[in-house]
């Protein structure tokens, strides 16, 4: 295999057509390699059955290893695992899985780092190292989805909310979404999709028009421009801006969106705060998700008091906006919202 040859994963339904076609093999057989791959979980083509032994021997020579987990972490309460995948590059991602019965989540990474900066987040500490591909990314699909099964469960719900900035990584979160939504592939309604951004207006945009069933979650935490901006340091992407595209999403999709609001201790917490953000998303479908912070070595902030935490929740309600505080599940195994980093255990010790 040479370094510009794309792997199996990486490649759509059209591409692996012109792949087979390629290797002396008619087209259909694309069909199969594909049912093989999304429906059955076979990543290795010498396991694929119902394929001809030279096809499987040429689709074999071409490919590069898709290595296992090279850690496997799972909470004390069993609800949540986490994997450290190792890339053909090297780079390292994590992906988690949540049990939360009826469901079985997975939780993707779209880049390896992230550039968003947001204070409060152990990715963001990294920087961006480089994007992942749709193959990268629908590998990690396919491995949680494994897992499930082992257990005699069923992956229910996928949400792009691991190491990254989806929508910065959009063509390929977005090739990602089609072949878990496709009736040949994952066959996930996509109502079970919730992409998770920082807000990039524009491709707010773009996610309602290519996927306007798909949920959304925008991570607001603050309810002006001048905290916003000293917690989450995105230039180009003002409140006022992000909000307008979220009601055109709104208008657009007839959905309704979530806002995710980090709590950090005295920072942006109180009864005051919640008010104000009542007040900019007044009229809105939307829904608060409330996430107390995630302490994590190198972040900023510290976690509020319970008493604060349930305050700023009653106060949004009082001025109409639901709002939630989320359930926290593996946080004792670093897998929890913000404490994500892609470096081995071992290390970070």
């Amino acid at each position: 295999m040479t370094d510009s040859s794309p792997q199996l994963l990486d490649l759509d339904q059209s591409g692996l057509s012109e792949l087979v076609v390629s290797l002396g093999q008619p087209a259909y057989r694309a069909k199969q390699i594909w049912r093989q791959v999304y429906q059955r979980g076979v990543t290795d083509p010498s396991a694929m059955s119902d394929l001809p032994v030279d096809l499987r021997r040429a689709l074999t020579e071409r490919e590069s290893a898709l290595t296992e987990p090279v850690e496997f972490q799972t909470s004390a309460d069993g609800s949540t695992s986490k994997a450290l995948l190792e890339l053909q590059d090297g780079e390292l991602i994590e992906t988690v899985l949540i049990r939360s019965r009826p469901r079985d989540t997975v939780c993707l990474s779209s880049q390896g780092g992230c550039a968003m900066g947001c204070v409060f987040c152990a990715t963001g500490l990294q920087g961006l190292r480089r994007q992942l591909t749709t193959g990268e990314i629908m590998r990690q699909a396919i491995l949680a989805r494994s897992w499930s099964r082992d257990e005699g469960r069923e992956l229910t719900h996928v949400v792009f909310m691991g190491m990254g900035e989806p929508l910065a990584n959009y063509t390929n979160v977005s090739e990602s979404i089609q072949r878990l939504t496709d009736p040949e592939g994952f066959a996930l309604s996509p109502r079970r999709i919730t992409v998770s951004t920082v807000g990039i207006p524009q491709n707010i945009r773009r996610l309602a028009s290519d996927h306007p069933n798909v949920n959304l979650a925008v991570s607001l935490h603050a309810p002006d421009p001048k905290l916003r901006s000293e917690l989450v340091p995105v230039p180009g992407a003002s409140i006022d801006d992000i909000l307008d595209a979220v009601r055109e999403h709104n208008r657009s999709t007839g959905g309704r969106v979530t806002f995710e609001y980090v709590l950090l201790r005295d920072v942006n917490d109180s009864r005051g705060h919640a008010r104000r953000l009542a007040d900019r998303i007044r009229g809105l479908r939307a829904h608060v998700n409330l996430i107390p912070l995630n302490p994590s070595p190198g972040v900023v902030g510290e976690r509020p008091t319970r008493r604060a935490t349930l305050g700023f929740q009653q106060a949004l309600q009082e001025r109409g906006v639901p709002a939630t505080v989320r359930v926290e599940q593996g946080r004792d195994i670093a897998a929890a919202c913000g404490q994500l980093r892609g470096d081995r255990v071992r290390d970070r010790k």
